[in-house]
């Protein structure tokens, strides 16, 4: 057997294989002596029909099977000749397969892609330091009192905040379009559910007011069959309604379950909670810049095949249609994911290398103490413990994110470190997405 190897890319590996005629030829001939005493043809005994007949009968059927073994163990045993481990499935080209010649085919593939991780002391991290103050804890109240808010009826003329409930009615050259009417929708002005220009014109109207403006759309609108188009509306103005918030007294805290009573038990317990999150959001932080270093200082080949079932995988996540086929739905889910699964399998491969390098093994006690943090935000913290040791893969997980840890642990030792002064609200409030323009009523 003639075996070389091509290397197409970085990653990417073509073997060709050259079986000898005379093993193929022998494979089908015993597999036809073999079949000829097996078989059942009329006007012979069993075990008497001949090889002739039986090869007239039966010959293109068993090449075809012989040559499919012989190309499934052929390729197994170059691969392991040449110390090649593809990733997924190889692609198998065959090249030559008539009577008489050589057994010949390709087989392309990816392979794991072979580096040592660098630049530890080049990576920047700049770590915050924060304590939660007793203005955060105000404001953690007041976010409460606004979770649990009502809404009154107001006769006075709408301003930013309150509640509307309105009909409405759009046309583009006298026409309707899609997502262009609605009845009885709520609008909070101010909140960005709809665009700003037709929230403007709500503002200072009282209930029972009727109005007719003109709306041009964004020329980057969402919706792109009305993009830049000018619109008519008619709004009709049912309801004003302002928030009334709950005052922060002894009832206000009795509604929360919380160990001490009062408010004096309800602010430590939110400041518990609150310092609780401010060290995991301080960790997130200097993981993420960690990692961000890690992968700046290792720019390493990626397999496709890994990024593809990244993809897959962060699609399926957000309920991305998995049967679309078609190819705009393709390239669209490739544009959504494929930056994300890149660095997740980047990462990865690079903590995958680093922890088996530098012999980082899972530390147990760690996994426990995490399990066991984890569980203390629950009600029957002992259950979920127990539950997560009873779930192989749960348990898989964890032990994954604590490798993470150390690996993060390791880093940091080498990294060059600056602390920054900071605040709870920088630390834990995340990056707000752009308000949609018009709003969901008229984008559908």
């Amino acid at each position: 057997m003639q075996v070389s190897v091509e290397a197409l890319s970085d990653l990417e590996r073509r073997v060709t294989v050259q079986v000898p005629a005379e093993k193929l030829a022998k494979e089908i001939e015993d597999r036809l002596l073999s079949l000829s005493r097996r078989v059942k043809v009329d006007g012979f005994r069993p075990g008497k029909v001949p090889l002739k007949l039986v090869k007239r009968m039966y010959g293109d059927q068993v090449r075809y099977e012989a040559v499919g073994e012989l190309m499934e163990h052929s390729l197994h045993e170059a691969l392991a000749q040449e110390k090649l481990n593809p990733l997924g499935g190889p692609k198998i080209e065959p090249k030559a397969l008539e009577d008489g010649q050589d057994l010949e085919y390709s087989a392309t593939f990816e392979v794991m892609p072979e580096f040592e991780p660098t630049g530890f002391d080049n990576i920047a991290v700049e770590r915050p330091t924060a304590e939660v103050t007793e203005q955060d804890v105000d404001n953690m109240l007041e976010n409460l009192r606004q979770q649990r808010a009502t809404w009154s009826a107001v006769e006075r003329p709408a301003a930013e905040g309150d509640r509307l409930r309105i009909d409405f009615e759009g046309t583009i050259d006298g026409q309707n379009f899609a997502g262009g009417k609605g009845d009885n929708v709520t609008v909070i002005l101010g909140k960005g559910s709809m665009l700003k220009d037709f929230e403007d014109r709500l503002a200072g109207l009282s209930a029972g007011a009727e109005t007719e403006f003109e709306l041009t759309f964004p020329e980057d609108y969402q919706a792109k069959d009305i993009a830049g188009k000018t619109a008519r509306f008619r709004v009709k103005l049912h309801a004003v309604e302002e928030t009334v918030l709950p005052e922060v007294d002894e009832a206000f805290a009795a509604s929360f379950d919380v160990k001490e009573s009062g408010i004096a038990g309800l602010r430590q317990s939110l400041r518990d909670n609150m310092e609780r999150e401010l060290r995991e959001g301080i960790k997130a932080s200097v993981k993420r810049q960690v990692m961000q270093g890690l992968l700046d200082a290792n720019a390493i080949p990626v397999p496709k095949v890994l990024i593809e079932t990244e993809i897959e995988h962060l699609a399926r996540q957000l309920y991305f249609p998995a049967d679309a086929k078609d190819e705009k739905t393709r390239q669209l889910k490739t544009q959504l994911f494929e930056p994300e699964a890149r660095r997740r399998v980047s990462l990865g491969l690079l903590i995958s290398r680093l922890a088996s390098a530098q012999h980082l093994k899972v530390d147990e006690q760690r996994v426990r103490d995490y399990l066991e943090t984890m569980a203390s935000t629950y009600q029957e913290p002992d259950e979920v413990v127990r539950w997560y040791e009873k779930t192989p893969k749960a348990l898989d997980n964890v032990r994954a994110l604590v490798l993470e840890d150390q690996i993060v642990d390791w880093l940091l030792e080498r990294a060059q470190i600056t602390d920054k002064s900071s605040t709870f609200a920088e630390i834990m409030t995340p990056a707000k997405r752009p308000a949609s323009a018009l709003g969901q009523e008229i984008a559908e």
